[in-house]
């Protein structure tokens, strides 16, 4: 294979690692990375294949070309198309590209035949170019006084305009960079920074917090726009058990929105509550998981669940049984059960309904677990009036544990609750062996937590299973109480 360096450039360059095992000399970089001599092993490389993640601002990648092509005498490109919307691919039209959506071991091959390929010359302009467009000084005194009602009130009064004519002036802009609705046209110009240009002394702060006030009341357009975009990324976290063997996992979700982070779960969650979105968004992780978990996995016999966050507004809405039921359906050639986490970030209302949608899937199969447990509104009353599985105790126990041997009065009655209820218990946040071994010693039943692995992407995780050793064909789910009455079975024995 021709040596060339490799270099991928992304905001979410955790979401790619799981391919460093498949290309030789990939190294992963957020655009805001020099490229210093110290990371050009010796010898020095003739050739750089570029690797985009067509998310990134265009003119961030251009920045880094600008910074760091002095490295190599020729640098070709390739981008990772993970979205087909016109606002996020704006400086990539012309590129050579590879749907990032397509089987995994295909983007790979693909790959693998550009660095088999010869080198060619080709310069940075070639890739595309969106700093040939400018607003004018009205357009963007328009744009940030828009971000607020106080703002654009203002804006009309001094230019003697009523609010409605700038309407027109929006989609004079919204025409000329060539996009379908005005949307569109407002998140390329603050991505790529065309709103910010003039900011200066006072008039920054100002436009600035106008900005982020225009997102707050934006953003639920925005979610909407990264749902049929396929932006939300699932990330996946192991649950393990005693003895280190895969039980389960956990999916959270990633949003990639900024230039050096992801936004995690527990930040969009929120604006996806209040917004009405969040069925939506339940929908979409659970038919992207099924398709992850469809696709070139090994499952060398192993039995997991696959658990769920669920706000309380999703149990409320009759919709979220059916897919429940169509991830099961999804699934059902899979050794996977599905597993649902109630949330405590809102407080439920437990209706008949609700009580008679758990019972209706724990007959079908599914598991209920409380998460977060202690921490939320009314954990002792749900334990009470809600047919449960299991209980997740939140990780603001689990940081008390200081030794092996220490005495956990709160957290050992959290632990002994459990086992009276007949519940299975699962320690999140473990980060030390000594949690571990006061966890496995206190008979908690599995566990989860950074330091067996963070949430990681589908590549790093389908490889944890491959290495994971097979979980020994035991009761370990459903209730542990023992029933009066002789005919009740334990819920689950062969996971």
């Amino acid at each position: 294979m021709n040596t060339k360096k490799v270099f991928l450039l992304s905001y979410d360059i955790y979401l790619f690692s799981g391919i460093r095992s498949f290309l030789p000399n990939l190294v992963l970089v957020d655009t805001g990375t020099f490229v210093s001599d110290s990371d050009i092993s010796i010898p020095q490389y003739n050739t750089c294949l570029l690797i985009i993640d067509s998310r990134m601002p265009f003119f961030l990648v251009k920045k880094w070309l600008q910074r760091n092509s002095s490295q190599f005498i020729n640098v070709n490109s390739i981008v990772l198309r993970l979205s087909e919307n016109k606002c996020i691919n704006r400086g990539y039209e012309n590129a050579e590209f590879i749907n990032a959506k397509i089987q995994f071991t295909t983007v790979i091959n693909m790959l693998k035949n550009i660095l088999m390929s010869e080198a060619r010359m080709e310069t940075p302009s070639k890739l595309g170019s969106v700093d040939t467009f400018r607003l004018s000084d009205f357009e963007e005194e328009m744009l940030n006084a828009s971000f607020t009602k106080e703002g654009l009130e203002e804006f009309c009064k001094a230019n003697s305009l009523a609010s409605k004519s700038l309407y027109r002036y929006r989609d004079k802009i919204t025409h000329r960079l060539g996009f379908d609705n005005f949307n569109e046209a407002i998140i390329f110009l603050a991505r790529n920074g065309f709103l910010a240009e003039r900011m200066v002394g006072h008039e920054n702060t100002a436009r600035q917090a106008m900005k982020e006030r225009f997102y707050d009341s934006n953003e639920a357009s925005r979610l909407n726009l990264a749902l049929k975009n396929d932006e939300i990324i699932p990330y996946y976290q192991p649950i393990v058990g005693n003895k280190g063997e895969l039980r389960g996992v956990e999916v959270l979700a990633r949003w990639p929105l900024g230039h050096n982070y992801a936004i995690s779960q527990r930040e969009f969650i929120p604006l996806a509550e209040n917004s009405g979105q969040i069925n939506e968004l339940t929908s979409y992780l659970m038919n992207k998981v099924a398709s992850d978990l469809s696709h070139d996995i090994d499952w060398q016999d192993q039995d997991f669940f696959v658990a769920f966050n669920v706000s309380p507004s999703n149990l409320s809405n009759p919709v979220f049984y059916w897919e429940c039921l169509n991830f099961i359906e999804l699934t059902e050639s899979l050794p996977i059960k599905l597993m649902i986490e109630i949330t405590e970030n809102q407080t439920l209302v437990v209706t008949p309904a609700i009580k008679e949608l758990i019972r209706s899937l724990r007959n079908r199969g599914v598991l209920f677990a409380l998460d977060d447990f202690g921490t939320g509104y009314a954990n002792l009353c749900y334990l009470n009036e809600l047919d449960l599985d299991v209980i997740k105790i939140d990780k603001t126990f689990i940081n008390g544990i200081h030794a092996k041997d220490q005495s956990m009065p709160m957290l050992e009655s959290i632990i002994n609750l459990a086992a009276i209820l007949g519940l299975r218990t699962v320690a999140e946040g473990v980060e030390y062996d000594y949690q571990r071994e006061w966890l496995i010693t206190s008979q908690v039943d599995f566990l989860q937590g950074y330091y067996f692995m963070p949430p990681v992407a589908l590549a790093d995780f389908r490889s944890y299973i491959q290495q994971s050793e097979p979980a020994a064909k035991e009761p370990t789910w459903g209730r542990k109480r023992v029933s009066s009455e002789s005919h009740e079975e334990e819920r689950f024995s062969t996971m």
